[in-house]
């Protein structure tokens, strides 16, 4: 489960506290966080939160697609790499944005980046490059 380094065992990845909700929480991560882009999603992470809790946001407007399912896919996937790489994260707060290169992937190839991300903006620790090697292998 979570480590020393990780949020509380007990945080629900997707409950309301996990959550950021106000546009200026959103605005906080923007004006002081670190912008990751990669090929399946950009990654806005702000390590040190003004609470001690890890939450996170996924921005998908229209502009990434007209289409509710094109869009809703897009953050479902998303939304399980949070889930599966949420008990290994140190406090922090995320918004996660998807690129027009998602629209095809499967989470076998976004979670790996996902975790790339994350791990280069110091808030997921190196013992999850595992998690890497596991969803890569044949």
């Amino acid at each position: 489960m979570a480590g020393e380094s990780g949020c509380h065992p007990s945080a629900k990845a997707f409950g309301p506290d996990a959550r950021l909700r106000c546009r200026t929480q959103l605005d906080t991560v923007r004006q002081g966080g670190n912008n990751l882009p990669g090929r399946y999603c950009v990654i806005v992470v702000l390590r040190t939160p003004p609470d001690t809790s890890c939450r996170t946001a996924f921005l998908i407007s229209r502009k990434f697609d007209l289409s509710a399912v094109v869009r809703n896919r897009a953050r479902r996937l998303l939304r399980e790499c949070w889930r599966t790489l949420f008990p290994s994260l140190s406090p922090c707060w995320v918004l996660m944005i998807p690129r027009r290169g998602i629209k095809g992937a499967k989470l076998g190839q976004v979670l790996p980046e996902v975790a790339r991300l994350l791990r280069k903006g110091g808030v997921l620790p190196p013992a999850a490059a595992a998690l890497d090697r596991a969803e890569t292998a044949p």
